[in-house]
C-alpha cells in the first residue's frame, strides 16, 4: 500500500511517500537534512543506499511509535491528549487527600500515563479510585482489570484492597506471572480494559522479558480499547540507577511521547559517551559525564574551571545543556510528580552518618583479602561481608553423583582419529574425522563421584555489633525498630541479636516472611506486619502484645510496599549496590501516619572504606533521579556524621 502525506519540517511542508511493505514503511523524499535527522530518531530506522541492490529510500518500522511520530510531523498533534485540563472527579473515601485526587483526575484524563509519586503518598488508593470510577463511569468487570507488581507489592497491594474495600478486585499478577501470560498471548485473546503496573521501574529495561511481555500487552490493550483503554505506571523510584531508566517506562505508557527511537539514541542526548578499549581489543561506550549541569563542559563533561579549559588545557570551555533537568519538562503531561514534601506534612528525613573504628584484626584481615583477591570486586564484596562480621566460605558435605557419566567411571566421547589435522578449515566432513571412544570420565577422573559444597558463614567479630545492641536498647520505650542489612548473612546475624536482646524479629530477606518472638517460635506474619503500621487501628492493643518488635529486611526484598511507620529510627547496617531498594526501603517508615515529632532518622554505619564506597554510589543514583524528577535541592544536604 502505497500513500503520500505533507509532513511539517522546519517553517516548510513537504511531501512524504509511505510505501507499506510487510512490517516496515519505506519513505520516499527529496534530500531534507532535517527530515533525514527525524527519521534516524525514529525506531528501526534503516537507510538501504548501500544495500544490493540499492535502494535508495529510508525504511521504519510499522509500529505505534512510529505511527504516533508521523502523526506529529503532520502536525496532528498527538500530544494533545496530554495536554488538556483534567476531568473532575469526586472520591468515594473521604480519607483521600488533595494530591491522591490530582493522581485520579491525571489517571481517568490521560488514560495512559506515569504516576511518578514518591513512596508513601498513596498512589494505591488513588489507583482504587481510579478503578470505581471507571467501573462507574464506563463499566468495568473485575477481569478487565489487572495489577501487576513485584512479588511483595501484590501482597501488599491484595492487604489495601481489603482494607479500603475496594469495589473493584483486579486480577492480580507478578512480573514473572506476566512473562508466561504473554508467552502464551496469541492474536484476539482479549485485553484487560485496565492494566496498573506497580513499581513500574521493574520494565525499564527493554531487553527483559518482563519488559517486554508489558509492551505488548499495553499495546494489546490500545488496540482493542483505544481511548477507552487506561495504563497507569505507578513508582516512586522511576530512574532508580540513571535516567536513561525512564525511556522504557514512557514508550509502555504512549510509545513516541519521547522523540528518540531507542533508549541508545536517549543515552547519547544525555550524557557523554567516548569509545574505550575493552581488555578483548573491541570497543564499548563509556558514560564520562551525565548532562546534568550547565556548567559542565560539552566537550569533556568537566566543569567551567577545570584545567582542560585553562590557556594551556587541551580545549575550550563549551557550554552544555542540562538535559537531565530538561527531561522533566519533556514528559509533563504524561509523567505526574509528586513529592511528600509538597503534599504530607511531614518532617523532612534526617541522616545521620555513624563511623565506627575497625578493630587491628579487622584491618590485618582486610589487607589479606586485598593482597589474595584477583578482581576489584572480589575486593569489595569480601570487605562488604568483613565489615558486617562474616565470611562466606565453600565447604563440601559429600558427594554427588557425577552428571557425566552418571557414576559409571566412563564416558563415550569423539576423539581424533590418527595423522588428522583437527586444526583444518571446516569442510562439512569433520565429523568423519572423528571416532568415539569409551574413555575414562574427564570430569570425575573416573571416581563416578564428584563432591558437593554448600555455602557456609564463619562469623567474625564486628564493631558494628555494639553499634546495633545500643540502638535497640535505645529504642526500647518504643517498642519499634527498623533495620537493613546487605546479606543473608547480615540478616540472619542481626536476627540472632535482636532475639539475645529479647526483641521479637519479622525477618523479610527474599526467603520468605518470618516472624518469630524473642524465643524463636514462629508467629502470624501478617499480625507482626499489622504491629509495625502506626496507623492500623489495632496497633496499640499489638503494641502490649509484642512490646519490642524489630524488623530486619534485606532492602531488595522488603524495601517495597510495606508500611513500617511505627519505628521512628532506620538503621542500615549495610548496603547493597540496588539504587532503587535503597530509595524504597528509605521511605517505609516516613509516610502518613508516622510520628511526627518523633520524626524519621536513617543511619548508616560506616566501618571499613567498602561501605562508605557503596554509600557514596547510591547517592549519585538518587541524586541524578531527582534531577530528571525536577527536584534539586540534595536529600542528603542534612546528614550529620557522629564518630564512635
Amino acid at each position: 500500500m502505497e500513500e503520500t502525506i505533507t509532513v511539517i519540517v522546519g517553517n516548510y511542508k513537504k511531501p512524504l511517500t509511505l510505501i507499506h511493505k510487510g512490517n516496515r514503511i519505506f519513505l520516499k523524499f527529496g534530500y531534507n537534512k532535517k527530515l533525514i535527522s527525524e527519521v534516524r530518531d525514529m525506531e528501526g530506522a534503516r537507510w538501504h543506499g548501500f544495500e544490493e541492490p540499492p535502494v535508495k529510500m529510508w525504511s521504519i518500522m510499522d509500529t505505534p511509535r512510529n505511527k504516533f511520530q508521523l502523526d506529529f510531523l503532520q502536525g496532528k498533534d498527538p500530544y494533545a491528549r496530554f495536554d488538556r485540563e483534567l476531568l473532575p472527579f469526586v472520591p468515594n473515601r473521604k480519607l483521600m487527600m488533595d494530591h491522591q485526587i490530582i493522581m485520579t483526575r491525571h489517571g481517568i484524563t490521560r488514560n495512559y500515563c506515569i504516576f511518578a509519586c514518591e513512596m508513601g503518598t498513596g498512589k494505591t488508593l488513588s489507583a482504587i479510585e481510579l478503578m470505581e470510577w471507571i467501573k462507574a463511569n464506563h463499566g468495568l468487570e473485575d477481569c478487565q482489570a489487572w495489577y501487576i507488581g513485584p512479588k511483595a507489592g501484590v501482597f501488599a497491594v491484595g492487604r489495601e484492597l481489603n482494607k479500603w474495600e475496594s469495589k473493584v478486585k483486579p486480577d492480580m499478577h507478578t512480573y514473572e506471572a506476566l512473562v508466561r501470560i504473554m508467552k502464551n498471548w496469541k492474536d484476539g485473546d482479549p485485553a484487560p480494559k485496565v492494566v496498573i503496573f506497580d513499581e513500574s521501574s521493574k520494565i525499564k529495561t527493554p531487553t527483559s522479558q518482563r519488559s517486554q511481555a508489558a509492551l505488548h500487552l499495553a499495546n494489546a490493550v490500545r488496540t482493542e480499547w483505544g481511548d477507552e483503554g487506561y495504563i497507569i505506571e505507578m513508582s516512586g523510584t522511576p530512574a532508580p540507577k540513571t535516567p536513561v531508566d525512564w525511556w522504557h517506562q514512557c514508550e509502555v505508557a504512549q510509545p513516541g511521547f519521547l522523540k528518540e527511537g531507542n533508549p541508545n539514541k536517549f543515552k547519547k542526548r544525555m550524557c557523554i559517551i567516548e569509545e574505550r578499549e575493552s581488555i578483548s581489543g573491541g570497543v564499548y561506550p563509556h558514560i564520562v559525564s551525565w548532562l546534568d549541569d550547565s556548567n559542565k563542559c560539552a566537550v569533556c563533561g568537566e566543569l567551567k574551571d577545570h584545567a582542560n579549559h585553562s590557556p594551556e588545557g587541551s580545549h575550550g570551555f563549551v557550554a552544555s545543556i542540562n538535559e537531565v533537568e530538561n527531561l522533566y519538562k519533556r514528559m509533563t503531561g504524561l509523567v505526574l510528580v509528586q513529592f511528600k514534601k509538597d503534599c504530607l506534612d511531614l518532617p523532612d528525613k534526617q541522616y545521620r552518618i555513624i563511623r565506627i573504628k575497625p578493630s587491628v584484626e579487622m584491618l590485618r584481615a582486610a589487607k589479606l583479602i586485598k593482597a589474595k583477591a584477583t578482581r576489584a570486586i572480589e575486593v569489595i564484596n569480601l570487605c562488604r561481608e568483613l565489615s558486617d562480621g562474616f565470611q562466606y566460605t565453600e565447604k563440601k558435605v559429600g558427594d554427588d553423583t557425577c552428571p557425566n557419566c552418571g557414576g559409571i567411571g566412563t564416558s563415550v566421547e569423539p576423539v581424533a582419529k590418527e595423522d588428522i589435522d583437527v586444526q583444518a578449515p571446516n569442510t562439512g566432513t569433520e565429523r568423519s574425522q572423528f571416532k568415539d571412544e569409551e574413555i575414562r570420565c574427564p570430569l570425575c577422573s573416573g571416581s563416578g563421584k564428584i563432591p558437593k559444597y554448600e555455602r557456609a558463614t564463619d562469623t567474625v567479630s564486628s564493631p558494628k555489633d555494639e553499634a546495633y545492641i545500643d540502638m535497640l536498647d535505645e529504642h526500647e520505650d518504643v517498642g519499634r525498630f527498623i533495620v537493613w542489612g546487605g546479606f543473608h548473612a547480615t540478616i540472619d546475624r542481626l536476627v540472632a541479636m535482636a532475639h539475645q536482646q529479647g526483641w521479637a524479629t519479622l525477618k523479610v530477606d527474599g526467603r520468605g516472611y518470618i516472624a518469630t518472638d524473642a524465643m524463636g517460635t514462629i508467629c502470624d506474619k501478617d499480625i507482626f506486619l499489622d504491629a509495625m503500621d502506626a496507623s492500623h487501628p489495632r496497633y496499640k492493643e499489638l503494641l502490649d502484645t509484642y512490646p519490642k518488635l524489630c524488623f530486619v529486611g534485606h532492602p531488595q526484598a522488603g524495601g517495597m510496599a510495606l508500611t513500617l511507620t511505627a519505628s521512628p529510627t532506620e538503621l542500615f547496617f549495610s548496603n547493597c549496590f540496588n539504587g532503587e531498594a535503597r530509595m524504597q526501603a528509605e521511605d517505609r517508615f516516613h509516610r502518613a501516619g508516622m510520628d511526627s515529632n518523633r520524626g524519621a532518622t536513617v543511619i548508616d554505619l560506616i566501618c571499613l572504606p567498602t561501605d562508605l564506597l557503596v554509600l557514596n554510589n547510591l547517592k549519585k543514583k538518587k541524586k541524578l533521579q531527582d534531577i530528571s524528577m525536577g527536584e534539586l535541592k540534595d536529600v542528603f544536604d542534612n546528614t550529620e556524621e557522629v564518630v564512635r
